[in-house]
């Protein structure tokens, strides 16, 4: 009696210790990204792209990217063409790496 009743906690124990593990997450994927700066937005440390199409990835669009590892106010002027490196992970966008064509 006694070793069912450890069974039964020892086997609910282990279904709430794997229904309580989180996935993973997705893996970040990177694309090299030619665009135009069109805007900025110092506060969030935003740039609006008008960027070309990333083969596979992504349409020819104008969109709000964040930027990281650099503040917006330092970057070329807005009208630029610039290459950038494109990160996606989660369906989540920033871009790295900003850099006059």
């Amino acid at each position: 009696m006694l070793q069912q009743r450890m069974r039964h906690l020892i086997i609910a124990f282990l279904l709430l210790s794997a229904c309580g593990k989180k996935d993973a997450p997705a893996p970040e994927k990177t694309y090299p990204m030619t665009a135009t700066i069109v805007s900025r937005e110092a506060r969030g440390n935003t740039l609006n792209l008008d960027n070309d199409d990333v083969p596979g990835v992504m349409a020819p669009m104008k969109m709000d990217y964040q930027v990281r590892g650099v503040k917006v106010d330092t970057l070329p002027p807005n009208g630029t063409r610039v290459n950038v490196t494109l990160h996606e992970r989660d369906g989540e966008y920033w871009v790295t790496d900003i850099r006059s064509k």
